[in-house]
């Protein structure tokens, strides 16, 4: 066995098919790369095995099976198994699936039917390496948790000195006097500041029909009287919001930061989002997918998400998200994390 043959070992893929010919093909043509390979021919029993007998690095499942559709097999793996690499075969697919292979089961390829065991080893060998990536990234993200934990603490350990700073200030008349007097010239500099910014953001405007664009990343939407953030959340933090309460709180997180120099953002509603929606959908989002381009409105910037978390709560777990691509809205759990949303959020003029 070659080097290649040996490194595959550490890889398991299951491959479901309700075709018995098509499960010997497959056990023997992945075996003998040297894969750890399952195979089954239903969906139920293939979901045991994701659950009890993984780690699963690839799936390959059909799309037409009986009691349980492929796509609604693959949304269990994502659930269960989320750095499971998800691979759909099927003859043809049918246009009520598109947006369950896109915002569901996030298929990572489709094969079609009759397979091609050259280019399911090909697919096999792309989605190990994203597979990698995955768990990488999980290794990086608890780091990163570990190192905001250390920064918060570093945080409130510096409030404290500042808070005792300050109360030595309070002390005496002369400390509290030279405090009102620096609040006040601060006060001062800031609104000059901020008018300066105001008339630099109106004299860099760019007009797109209703819309005024300008260069701070925002763009009025003058029918509405409502200001715009032209970034959205995947791109201005490079990944999916993984719930609706992390969109929730984004808000907060950029009222602290004082994105583009206001303090009162809020996620929108479903009504204030389909109020921007372009049915000639000319924009792309996060993967540029050109089969799917989405409705932002021209004054936005491409590569955001397909589905956009509001405020509205639907009962106790749910909420409601618009979908870019038709142009309506749907509803989904609160712990719902797929890399096709995101959030955009939205400030009310004074």
């Amino acid at each position: 066995m070659n080097q290649g043959t040996t490194e595959n070992r550490k890889y398991k893929i299951l491959f479901v098919d309700t075709e018995r010919k098509v499960l010997v093909a497959a056990k023997k043509i992945f075996s003998q790369s040297g894969y750890q390979v399952e195979v089954c021919d239903g969906a139920m029993r293939a979901a045991d095995v994701v659950a009890n007998n993984g780690p699963i690095a690839v799936v390959f499942t059909e799309e037409r099976m009986r009691g349980m559709r492929g796509t609604e097999l693959l949304e269990i793996v994502k659930r269960v198994s989320p750095n499971t690499v998800r691979v759909l075969t099927a003859a043809q697919i049918d246009d009520h699936i598109v947006e369950d292979i896109i915002n569901k089961a996030e298929v990572f390829r489709l094969v079609r039917k009759p397979i091609d065991f050259n280019i399911a080893l090909k697919v096999a060998k792309q989605g190990i390496q994203l597979y990698e990536q995955a768990n990488r990234n999980d290794h990086l993200d608890l780091a990163l948790h570990d190192m905001e934990a250390e920064k918060d603490k570093v945080a409130r350990d510096a409030e404290g000195l500042v808070a005792r700073i300050n109360k030595l200030k309070r002390s005496t008349l002369y400390w509290f006097a030279g405090i009102l007097l620096v609040i006040g010239l601060a006060f001062g500099f800031n609104f000059y500041q901020e008018y300066l910014r105001q008339q630099d953001l109106q004299a860099s405007s760019n007009n797109l029909g209703s819309w005024v664009a300008y260069k701070n990343h925002t763009a009025l939407d003058t029918v509405n009287n409502l200001m715009w953030m032209t970034r959205d959340f995947r791109i201005i933090e490079k990944r999916y919001p993984t719930s609706w309460k992390e969109a929730m709180n984004w808000a907060e997180k950029m009222n602290a930061r004082r994105y583009a120099g206001y303090s009162d953002w809020r996620v929108p509603t479903i009504q204030e989002y389909k109020s921007t929606f372009d049915p000639d959908r000319t924009k792309l989002a996060y993967d540029r997918n050109q089969e799917y381009p989405v409705g932002y409105p021209t004054a936005f910037e491409d590569g955001g998400g397909y589905g956009f978390w509001s405020s509205d709560r639907e009962g106790e777990d749910s909420a409601r998200y618009f979908f870019f691509v038709g142009g309506y809205d749907r509803t989904g759990a609160l712990n719902y994390g797929s890399p096709t949303m995101s959030v955009r959020l939205v400030r009310d003029l004074k």
